[in-house]
């Protein structure tokens, strides 16, 4: 019962926070999106001019009034003090880079002045909603970044909840909080599983395909050289001459095109797309040609970077139907 009461309520929360504050990458903190409340200290210290009032009332002690006006006016203006520090936030969301489920997305936030001549100053925190897990930046110290990590037990695309940003510069007295819906959504691959890479050929299929592959002896071209490579790989002869470190190319003739698929009805789909996304880091860290036949989905053979990203999305967002674009 306490469960269910707690989730309706977030609920309700959530849903006047999508209309108070709509999700967006970049956004500007303003009266509509900051709350503001005396922490705890800031509470004490209400009590602490309440008792000055009191004891300098019944005393009749003119200078103990003087200090409650002076402690009780500091207040009400630490409080413009705070929110004006904190409106002086501008948050922008940088895009997540996929990761493979069981691993940690981060998402990497700008705070960034939104005046030049008026900077915010002193420590603000960032966590997720509801989470307790904080992260720290010192804006004068000069660091405007605030990496939040995000735990992806299982493959598939996932919009990121709330953060959380609060400060409470300059005295503590007060809290400015915001809970902002940066609009970003995470990409989460299945976890590799080893296993023998099974290209299915078309039969009949006559076509040749030019790959780049290492070991053979057709040199395909110079490329530059990246760190870990054999040094065999290197064209000396470039880098005597005072040239850029460049590595040389193979080429192999591929006489068909191979595709991996998924084969339905399977016991377990997951295990079976974990040793598909193994498979496509194999074929793709061979510079192998291969396509991808995964349900009503066919991705055609190629090779390459965005052809193994394009490959592993297919994974993330199985099942699907239709052409993957």
């Amino acid at each position: 019962m306490l469960n269910y009461v707690k989730q309706s309520w977030q609920g309700r929360v959530n849903q006047w926070l999508n209309k108070r504050i709509p999700a967006a990458s970049k956004q500007r903190l303003n009266l509509r999106s900051i709350f503001i409340f005396p922490t705890w200290f800031g509470l004490g210290y209400l009590v602490t001019c309440a008792g000055l009032f009191i004891l300098g009332t019944n005393y009749q002690n003119n200078l103990m009034l003087l200090l409650f006006d002076l402690l009780l006016g500091l207040f009400l203006l630490n409080l413009f003090a705070s929110y004006m520090n904190f409106s002086r936030l501008q948050i922008h969301a940088l895009p997540i880079q996929p990761v493979f489920a069981g691993g940690h997305a981060s998402l990497a936030i700008h705070l960034q002045p939104t005046d030049e001549d008026a900077l915010a100053h002193g420590m603000v925190n960032a966590c997720w909603w509801n989470d307790n897990t904080v992260q720290c930046v010192d804006l004068d110290s000069g660091y405007t970044r605030i990496s939040l990590p995000y735990f992806t037990p299982k493959r598939g695309i996932y919009s990121l909840p709330r953060v959380t940003l609060f400060s409470e510069y300059p005295f503590g007295l007060y809290r400015c909080w915001t809970h902002l819906n940066l609009d970003q959504h995470v990409m989460v691959y299945p976890a590799p599983h080893a296993s023998k890479v099974q290209l299915q050929f078309k039969p009949g299929n006559g076509e040749q395909y030019s790959t780049q592959q290492e070991g053979h002896d057709d040199f395909y071209a110079l490329r530059p050289y990246q760190q870990g490579e054999p040094l065999h790989r290197v064209a000396w002869k470039n880098v005597a001459k005072g040239g850029e470190w460049v590595s040389k190319s193979f080429s192999h003739v591929q006489s068909q095109a191979g595709y991996l698929e998924l084969i339905t009805p399977c016991s377990d789909t997951e295990l079976e797309l974990s040793r598909l996304c193994y498979q496509i880091l194999t074929l793709s860290e061979n510079n192998i040609l291969f396509g991808l036949k995964l349900g009503n989905a066919t991705i055609e053979p190629s090779q390459g970077e965005q052809h193994k990203h394009r490959c592993l999305a297919a994974l993330a967002h199985y099942p699907t139907t239709g052409e993957i674009v």
